[in-house]
């Protein structure tokens, strides 16, 4: 029997998504957490991730495994990846979509998603909400911290309304199926701090 994934939040939300025998691509897979815990239940799991530092605490992680060849790790862009397949699973947990500093650079990333998903598959993703305000929707600027643990680099991502999610997932092809405040699955409201994203083609 594959072990049971951690019971902290990211692992078990992103978890109960996975296909049997389906491949997972992490992009941003931050310090391996999630990308390291799907591997270690016997799934063949594809991270990758820019940063040096995080890198080297994926291995650390991908180390402790029993198979540790179920985890690879690749330092590509996400707004530029072309691997030239497709996962039955693609996920950017860890609030990755926070290397996107743009509209132009969300909808190359989500570009980047829709061009790894097979026929079928399901993406998912955690993002910072932008809760309603005199602003509407227009994205904005805020200062947040991406990375964790002793690799910590500022990061200044938009925070992202689920309209320009919705728009942005519409120009790949891609739909929201699901979208909750938090990884326990409490509704989503327009001053959710946070909206998960769980979806597949449109």
């Amino acid at each position: 029997m594959a072990p049971l994934l951690a019971l902290d939040g990211p692992t078990r939300f992103y978890g109960r998504l996975v296909i049997e025998h389906a491949t997972i691509l992490v992009l941003g897979a931050g310090d391996g957490l999630v990308a390291s815990a799907l591997a270690s239940r016997g799934h063949e799991v594809l991270a990758v991730e820019t940063s040096p530092s995080l890198r080297a605490l994926i291995d650390a992680r991908r180390a402790k495994m029993a198979e540790p060849s179920l985890l690879q790790v690749l330092p590509d862009d996400l707004r530029t990846l072309a691997l030239g397949r497709t996962f039955g699973l693609v996920i950017a947990p860890h609030q990755a979509l926070g290397v996107a500093k743009s509209p132009d650079e969300l909808g190359a990333l989500f570009e980047v998603m829709a061009s790894h998903l097979s026929d079928g598959g399901v993406f998912a993703f955690d993002a910072l909400n932008d809760p309603q305000s005199n602003e509407g929707a227009r994205p904005r600027m805020v200062p947040h911290l991406r990375e964790r643990s002793d690799a910590i680099y500022p990061l200044s991502p938009l925070r992202l309304s689920a309209q320009t999610l919705d728009d942005a997932l519409e120009s790949v092809g891609l739909q929201a199926r699901e979208r909750f405040s938090d990884f326990n699955e409490a509704p989503f409201g327009p001053e959710s701090l946070m909206q998960l994203v769980i979806g597949g083609w449109a």
